[in-house]
């Protein structure tokens, strides 16, 4: 009569084993597609204070007024005797 008993009870632990992996697995999925996603939001940040910069960049160079260039005169040099 243990007998059945017996399978019975390792018929339930495989069941819970099972049922233990299964989550397992899905918590692990979930996990990956979350460092996925934090991966692809840096990249998007980054990206976007990239472009801010190039943008600001471009504004600075064409807002700067011209200025002419300063011409240096540089005396000959002095005869060595």
């Amino acid at each position: 009569m243990t007998t059945p008993t017996d399978d019975a009870q390792r018929t339930l632990e495989q069941r819970a084993l099972r049922n233990v992996r299964a989550l397992v697995d899905k918590i692990e999925t979930t996990e990956e597609m979350d460092r996925k996603s934090v991966r692809k939001h840096v990249a998007v940040i980054v990206g976007v204070i990239l472009v801010l910069f190039a943008v600001i960049m471009v504004g600075i160079r064409l807002l700067k007024p011209d200025q002419p260039a300063r011409t240096l005169v540089v005396p000959p040099p002095a005869t060595a005797k």
